[in-house]
């Protein structure tokens, strides 16, 4: 006997949400309150979108992608299959999600998603291209035009093809009198912890490593130290 399959999403759209006429929202979907999607953008079922949203034109949000509350995803972006972004992530213009890793035209075999984390505030700038299976730091900054192809560190700017290290910026977006992770140093220096502080907010960071700056002002997300080693990717800690 023939038995229909549920959908593992039930679909809910918030009353306070507006999309345009010109949108097309696949069911099931879930989205937030106050959260706006302009014209001719399409999201595909089993995407969820959170509160306080917004989705600008001609976007592509595909299956099985999740926004929190108050991303911004601006105009033409595209965002595949895979992809996860924290709160208060800025998504710039013409941002593109690769393909997952294994596609082929014509598959032999069932592809395999790989997961692309965008945590908490990061800022994409606009025609940046981000490889699928990474994950970008919480309040990092990626230039305009560049290649994501490895981890990028909570705090770190990064920018061109192929990707380079610019130093760091503080949760408010005020640089931080931080030496960039790739510049010249001594191995002493690498492993040398020292605090600093933003000259404008005053929150202060901790360079635990190279790679690797914790914020050390107490706020209202829990940081956890650990999110930055794993060694079985390609990180920016590993490159060639």
């Amino acid at each position: 006997m023939h038995r229909e399959i549920e959908p593992f999403l039930e679909d809910h759209r918030a009353e306070t949400a507006y999309i345009h006429e010109s949108s097309y929202v696949d069911t099931p979907c879930r989205i937030g309150e106050h959260t706006s999607i302009l014209h001719f953008t399409h999201v595909m079922a089993h995407a969820i979108i959170g509160n306080h949203c917004f989705i600008g034109r001609n976007v592509t949000i595909a299956s099985g992608v999740l926004l929190g509350d108050n991303v911004r995803v601006m105009n033409n972006a595209q965002l595949n299959s895979g992809v996860i972004m924290e709160n208060q992530v800025y998504c710039g213009s013409s941002v593109v999600f690769a393909e997952n890793r294994h596609v082929r035209a014509i598959p032999r075999n069932i592809s395999r998603v790989s997961p692309t984390l965008v945590r908490l505030g990061a800022e994409l700038g606009p025609n940046t291209t981000v490889a699928s299976g990474h994950t970008i730091g919480r309040f990092a900054f990626i230039e305009a035009g560049t290649i994501v192809d490895r981890n990028i560190p909570d705090f770190a700017v990064a920018y061109g093809n192929p990707l380079k290290f610019a130093g760091w910026r503080c949760e408010c977006g005020q640089s931080l009198p931080i030496q960039a992770p790739n510049a010249p140093s001594s191995s002493s220096q690498s492993e040398t912890e020292e605090e600093f502080s933003c000259s404008y907010c005053n929150r202060r960071y901790l360079r635990q490593s190279r790679w690797k700056v914790l914020q050390l002002t107490q706020g209202d997300t829990a940081f956890d130290s650990h999110s930055q080693s794993d060694p079985t990717v390609r990180t920016a800690q590993n490159i060639d």
